[in-house]
């Protein structure tokens, strides 16, 4: 019977046969084959050799006439970049630095050994910056590392604001350098940054007889239209080259005229640069149920709606449902530094044992992973001040009951671990709203259980309470007109919105309730509520307890909403916009491609070209 042999006996069976290849390298002891560099002897074994590459392999067993003698020159590689190939095969170890990763790495492509060339790849991704993207992006184009090269050229494209920064570009010939203008891949947010780039090119090389032509050819990649008029008048008086040369002015004088012309008589502007193109989107999250029943546009239930109020451009990102499973609901979100997108997630376990999970969406794979799990509650908060996500009242189960609590956990983006308790709500809440402002968290409004066993079974709520996390510390502010829930939130100009919902004038004391129009506007500097803009129709937010409203530039956008109470409807799917300016509601999409009852609007910096298009 053969006895398996296990892992760890492995790995020492093979240091050990290391270790005595080398031991018999050095002595030289039945070495069939040699290896010049540079003049250098370097004494092998086939085998050896042959095991790392398939360039030695072919090599020795064609019969090819350089190792009929015995030695093999190797004319193109350095002796030292040859001795620490040789480490590699033989001692599993290959010392890299700065000094000596291109002649390895030169080396090792050319001669196949692909796991040494490998190690040199990743440290070269590794220590990849503005400064040397450029010069690693051409070597590794001319040595044939297409991988590497294409790594650098992105690198080149995210950080193209830096490596315009750097002198290396600026030592680039005409056409290399053009090559780089014309790509729509770069991150940039103004094309005057190129300009200037160009600019300062056609003065370093003022001395060289073709500093003109380059001129010409260099700026035929700006996209001068893109170009601010100012700018660009500025930039041709300081420039004797563009004034001097008839092109390069007849260029700058069509891109001032075209800026003259009104949209309907002038030509087509030029297509933008991909940094161009990031703006603010809203994402209504959500939307797929456990069946994973489509949308009503037909082929989109794994997929969230995305609007760019700017331009009014529709894209699409995954679903967090989708990898999770399909199962449970979004029942909060938030949007953290750098457009980090979170959201929570009903889920259970194989007994039923329900929880929520937080998940964090990956723009570079375009998934959705898992952070962390708390335990569950629903109709509760989910609030966010810089790094840290909290969780803030809601139902949670008590003794095999659901009551309302006064609950306020947190999580750290940064550090991680366990869910930590900070200093309870005033009174315990549920159905209530948070909005983040000035690194402070405030509650508004939703219902809290009665105190008397004969009264309602809840009390709507019109208090405000702000929370200092520095503090661990809550405040009460100034209550609003009307005690409402199931209304939507958000924060503009720096005041907070409250608009809808379903409530009644003033405190609750069992008056009869109703859906609301009403916009309330709240200023923390003056802690004072004034109304704000009536609806246009009276509305309710989304049945997740999370809002259907978010900023951007300055204006507030309402991404569908429910016209009763009934739970049979469906959201309307419009998108209403209010400018401050005007002080109005105006409809600017009628037929927004939102799932019927998606689950969490939030607002997130992103560019389109990362996300999925209609």
């Amino acid at each position: 019977m053969e006895t398996e042999v296990q892992p760890s006996a492995q790995e020492q069976l093979g240091s050990f046969l290391l270790r005595k290849l080398d031991r018999m390298r050095a002595a030289e002891e039945l070495t069939d084959v040699v290896l010049l560099a540079e003049g250098i002897p370097f004494p092998c074994h086939k085998v050896v050799l042959s095991a790392f590459s398939p360039y030695f392999q072919a090599m020795f067993t064609c019969g090819l006439k350089e190792t009929r003698g015995g030695e093999v020159p190797l004319r193109d590689t350095p002796a030292q970049s040859l001795e620490l190939l040789l480490k590699y095969m033989y001692c599993a170890e290959l010392p890299l630095s700065n000094d000596n990763i291109q002649g390895v790495a030169a080396a090792a492509f050319l001669l196949h050994v692909d796991g040494a060339f490998r190690l040199c790849q990743n440290h070269m991704e590794a220590h990849m910056d503005a400064s040397n993207c450029v010069g690693l992006n051409y070597w590794a184009r001319d040595l044939g590392a297409t991988d590497l090269a294409d790594c650098a050229l992105k690198y080149i494209c995210q950080h193209f604001a830096q490596v315009c920064e750097e002198e290396e570009v600026l030592d680039l010939d005409a056409q290399r350098l053009g090559d780089l203008l014309s790509l729509d891949d770069l991150n940039i947010s103004q094309e005057e940054l190129l300009l200037e780039l160009v600019l300062r090119c056609v003065e370093r090389h003022r001395n060289d007889p073709q500093s003109e032509a380059q001129a010409v050819e260099l700026l035929r990649h700006v996209r001068l239209e893109l170009v601010d008029p100012g700018f660009l008048r500025k930039a041709r008086r300081r420039n004797p080259v563009l004034l001097r040369h008839a092109e390069c002015f007849g260029m700058i004088d069509a891109a001032l005229q075209t800026a003259g012309l009104c949209e309907t008589s002038a030509p087509p502007r030029p297509p933008l640069r991909y940094g161009m193109e990031t703006t603010d989107l809203l994402l209504c999250l959500g939307g797929v149920d456990a069946e994973g029943v489509p949308a009503r546009r037909g082929g989109l239930a794994d997929l969230s709606f995305c609007f760019a109020p700017r331009g009014r451009r529709t894209c699409y990102m995954p679903s967090p449902l989708r990898d999770c499973g399909g199962q449970g609901q979004i029942t909060g979100g938030a949007v953290a530094r750098g457009s980090s997108i979170l959201v929570a997630v009903d889920a259970e376990d194989q007994h039923r044992r329900k929880r929520l999970d937080i998940y964090k969406y990956s723009l570079k794979e375009k998934i959705w992973a898992k952070l962390c799990s708390a335990p569950y509650r629903d109709m509760y908060a989910l609030g966010l001040v810089e790094d840290a996500l909290y969780l803030i009242g809601g139902q949670m189960k008590v003794h095999h009951h659901y009551v309302i609590t006064d609950n306020v956990v947190r999580w750290s983006l940064k550090r991680g671990g366990s869910w930590l308790t900070f200093a309870p709500l005033p009174l315990a809440l549920a159905c209530h709203c948070t909005v983040s402002l000035k690194e402070h968290l405030y509650v508004l409004g939703g219902w809290t259980p009665q105190d008397q066993p004969d009264d309602e079974p809840d009390k709507l709520s019109n208090r405000v309470f702000r929370f200092d996390p520095a503090k661990d510390r809550w405040t009460e502010c100034a209550r609003m007109k009307y005690s409402r829930y199931r209304c939507g939130t958000a924060v503009l100009n720096g005041e907070i919105y409250i608009l809808g919902g379903i409530g009644c004038d003033g405190e609750d004391c069992g008056q009869s309730r109703r859906c609301l129009s009403s916009v309330e506007i709240y200023n923390p500097v003056t802690d004072t509520w004034r109304p704000g803009p009536a609806l246009p129709t009276t509305l309710l937010s989304l049945r997740t307890n999370a809002t259907n409203i978010g900023e951007v530039e300055g204006k507030l956008y309402l991404c569908g909403y429910y016209k009763g109470v009934g739970r049979h409807e469906i959201i309307t799917k419009e998108i209403l916009e209010l400018d401050p300016a005007d002080n109005v509601w105006t409809v600017v999409e009628r037929r927004a491609a939102m799932h019927d009852s998606y689950d969490v609007c939030l607002v997130a910096n992103l560019n389109p070209r990362d996300l999925l298009t209609p």
